[in-house]
């Protein structure tokens, strides 16, 4: 399926990159990191070590936050050009409602998964690929390659989902254990958390968009 973007995966779009653009400008990164990066030690030890800081958001908001910054223009780039290439498609069978949904639940999801993993790191969280991953999850789930098939007792489309996560966590196991040796630090638990987000909210949403049909 092909057509253009929606008016939801526009604005989640508009707003990262608008976002980015601002977070170029000398001294704001720092301050944009600060103020609503994702530290999972917050949830854990508190805000203590935040409090010269100018301007923190309360930590509740920042799974949310931190999913519109990004560590430049690559990485937003990347991330906007995943969501423009299948988001399109998903705003199309899950509706507005239904895209908003399942994009939020990935970023609560990936945030929880990095806190569950590393509840004291202070390595600051940011980018939204763990919101994406969700999105990548609905459309793996929507647009199979061939007809799921069972395996043993598991019916197939249970099977297709388990294969799914095993598949996703292995791939990003290896970009975990990669990425450190060529700089790049890759936030997996995220990944994970969003794409199993996606998973199980998928046929969900989709049954309640067409609740009256």
């Amino acid at each position: 399926m092909r057509g253009s973007m929606g008016p939801v995966i526009k604005a989640i779009g508009a707003i990262n990159i608008l976002i980015a653009l601002v977070m170029l400008i000398p001294a704001m990164w720092d301050a944009f990191v600060v103020a609503g990066a994702l530290f999972p030690a917050r949830f854990i030890d508190g805000s203590a070590a935040f409090e010269g800081a100018a301007f923190v958001l309360p930590v509740w908001l920042t799974p949310i936050s931190s999913a519109f910054l990004h560590g430049g223009l690559l990485h937003v780039g990347l991330n906007m050009m995943m969501l423009a290439m299948i988001g399109p498609n998903i705003e199309r069978i899950l509706g507005r409602v239904g895209t908003i949904a399942l994009y939020g639940a990935g970023m609560i999801f990936a945030a929880a998964a990095e806190v569950a993993a590393q509840p004291h790191s202070m390595m600051p969280v940011v980018g939204a690929s763990g919101a994406i991953s969700a999105i990548i999850a609905a459309h793996a789930l929507l647009f199979p390659r061939e007809r799921p098939k069972p395996v043993g007792p598991i019916p197939g489309g249970w099977a297709h989902a388990i294969k799914l996560m095993i598949g996703w966590i292995i791939l990003n196991l290896m970009l975990g254990f990669v990425g450190p040796g060529i700089g790049v630090q890759i936030a997996i638990w995220s990944h994970i958390g969003g794409f199993a987000a996606g998973l199980m909210l998928t046929w969900p949403l989709l049954r309640w968009k067409y609740r009256k049909a």
